[in-house]
């Protein structure tokens, strides 16, 4: 007796997940800046100035004030010095210069209160970019400089740069010369986030050389 032919049976693995959602290898990562950015640094301001002074000042009162109490503890001899400027205060007359004198050292108090009360200078500017990189004004000059010497036509080029403002001082005796430099230098700059207004001064350089 014959028995029927039967196919082998063969163990079929069920078909691989192939979600992505599922596979966590297979999500991309979100993209993120590499590192975070960088805040803007900003100068000391003129209250750097009026620091030092003012330290100085306030030592030398010190010094005056521990003088004065030795001397009231009978440590050393003499009479205390802020006693000796009262009495020599006391015999003093009024005069004419005590007045400006006193309107002169109240200004400079009203200078020193507004000076430490304003803002710090800023002199960076920023680059796009995430990662926080920021130029300095005079680099940024630098950069203005070499650019507009290399517009042809241009003998030497200068720059002054602040925030908001770029000064760019070239010498050449070619028509049009102020556009092609302020061009080229606006495309030099063009990777600041907010470039500075570019102004273009031309001197001749024929003239230059007559006034030697």
């Amino acid at each position: 007796m014959t028995q029927p032919l039967t196919a082998p049976a063969t163990d079929t693995a069920p078909a691989a997940d192939t979600d992505p959602a599922a596979d966590p290898a297979a999500t991309p990562a979100p993209s993120r800046p590499a590192m975070q950015a960088a805040r803007q640094q900003t100068g000391a301001g003129r209250i750097g100035l009026a620091g030092p002074i003012m330290a100085l000042v306030l030592t030398g009162l010190g010094v005056v004030l521990l003088h004065d109490a030795i001397a009231e503890a009978d440590t050393i001899r003499g009479r205390t010095w802020t006693a000796a400027l009262v009495d020599g205060l006391d015999r003093t007359e009024a005069e004419w210069w005590m007045i400006p004198a006193g309107i002169a050292v109240a200004l400079l108090g009203v200078w020193l209160i507004v000076t430490a009360l304003r803002p710090r200078s800023r002199k960076m500017l920023a680059v796009t970019s995430q990662t926080g990189v920021f130029l300095r004004t005079r680099d940024v000059a630098r950069l203005a400089s070499a650019a507009a010497e290399d517009v042809d036509g241009v003998l030497s080029a200068g720059s002054v740069a602040s925030r908001r403002t770029l000064t760019v001082t070239v010498e050449s005796d070619r028509d049009g010369i102020a556009e092609l430099v302020r061009d080229t230098v606006g495309r030099r700059l063009s990777a600041l986030d907010n470039p500075p207004r570019i102004k273009v001064r031309v001197r001749a350089h024929w003239q230059r050389r007559e006034g030697d």
